[in-house]
């Protein structure tokens, strides 16, 4: 059997009409229809509540919305800390906009699969942005077009509701990615959990601490680094993200029971202690 696909959207580009705008504030509050274009809504810190058409969505980083002409919003911020999100206004260049009112519903309070990806693009239209020339107008415009085309993905198939999925997806993220830096809370955000809930979750599938997961595989880079290349440790090290070199050292020491220079001499594949295996 075929795997569910996402069915395009119905027009091949868009305009921005204002924006795209990063805000923020501490006291968030939103009343007031959404003028004669669509509205792009990304939701990037913080935690609140929007009203529309006769539901309340609970917000939170990653939850987005694709808002048609005037349509009546209401939102307001549910915690004491400092509110943020994306919004750009488009209009779409050809082809039947008009089913994105068909699809308003669906459109509403969409959770992102991929948190991180949208925040990035979202940055990369912000700076885009800021050059006041043609090739600016098209960059932005694509990039908003990318965030788009993501929700819309995201709406027609959204990811399980099992939250040991979004576990095993961060685990596949941190195997995957072991340069990014991400801090407990940003990995929490992103599987919509406190860090006490995401920390105890990971622990019991993995059989590790997020950080020392994330460790683990940092250090599988670097062995790569040392037998496959001939960068310097200190490149080494700055390359996975270490702004101290003795740091980087003694964790590499804790994780190989050698240091990375007396590892480099050895040429033999000393592995970080595997996982325990996970628990279901």
């Amino acid at each position: 059997m075929s795997a569910k696909k996402a069915p395009p959207l119905p027009f091949q580009g868009l305009k921005v009409v204002l924006g795209p705008f990063d805000l923020s504030s501490d006291n968030w509050r939103w009343n007031r229809p959404i003028p004669d274009c669509y509205n792009l809504w990304v939701a990037l810190e913080g935690q609140a509540e929007m009203v529309t058409l006769g539901k309340t969505y609970p917000i939170h980083p990653g939850s987005c919305f694709i808002f048609s002409p005037h349509q009546k919003i209401s939102g307001k911020s549910v915690s004491l800390q400092p509110f943020r999100n994306f919004a750009c206004r488009f209009l779409p260049l050809d082809g039947n906009g008009d089913v994105l009112q068909e699809k308003v519903e669906r459109l509403m309070g969409v959770e992102t699969s991929n948190f991180f990806g949208i925040r990035d693009l979202c940055q990369a239209a912000m700076q885009a942005s800021r050059y006041e020339d043609a090739l600016a107008t098209q960059q932005t415009a694509g990039l908003c077009f990318q965030i788009l085309a993501q929700v819309w993905r995201d709406a027609h198939m959204p990811a399980p509701k099992d939250p040991d999925f979004l576990i095993h997806q961060m685990m596949e993220r941190l195997r995957n990615h072991p340069l990014e830096r991400l801090s407990l809370k940003e990995i929490a955000l992103e599987a919509r959990m406190s860090v006490s809930t995401f920390s105890r979750r990971f622990l019991a599938i993995s059989g590790e601490s997020p950080m020392d997961f994330a460790i683990r595989h940092r250090i599988l880079y670097a062995q790569n680094f040392l037998h496959g290349s001939c960068m310097q440790i200190q490149e080494i090290s700055e390359a996975l993200g270490y702004s101290d070199i003795y740091f980087f050292s003694r964790q590499f020491k804790k994780a190989t029971g050698m240091s990375p220079s007396e590892y480099r001499k050895s040429g033999r594949d000393h592995s970080p202690k595997p996982a325990l295996s996970p628990q279901h």
